[in-house]
């Protein structure tokens, strides 16, 4: 048998031309699946521009959330009552509060702010 005869044998073969058809397709789609990566690659490579942030910046950044979220405390916080603030400074002129136990409580409540105050100034 000639190479031709043995040629037009095998492509009139319905097996075999399937075959290469299906050969032909999974080619093809394996091309096209490398284009895809490759242009979703291009898209998720930088721009090449580039943003640092500064620790002055940070800071200034932290400065601004502790202070929107001081308006927001002040903001949930009672309106001053004039009858509370006398009895109050009745109270200080009357000598309760100069008592250990009383200096102990206003420090406690006061540490965790300055302490706050302390890391903004640093």
């Amino acid at each position: 048998m000639s190479a031709n005869k043995i040629e037009r044998q095998l492509i009139s073969d319905p097996r075999v031309l399937a075959r290469f058809q299906q050969t032909q397709r999974a080619e093809s789609d394996a091309e096209a699946r490398k284009t895809e990566e490759v242009k979703a690659g291009e898209a998720r490579r930088p721009s090449g521009e580039k943003l640092e942030i500064s620790a002055s910046a940070h800071k200034v950044a932290e400065m601004r959330s502790l202070v929107e979220a001081g308006r927001s405390r002040l903001e949930a916080e009672p309106e001053v009552r004039a009858d509370r603030v006398a009895e109050v400074r009745r109270r200080l002129d009357a000598g309760v509060y100069a008592t250990t136990e009383a200096r102990q409580r206003t420090a406690e409540q006061l540490s965790p702010v300055l302490r706050d105050l302390s890391r903004l100034l640093d």
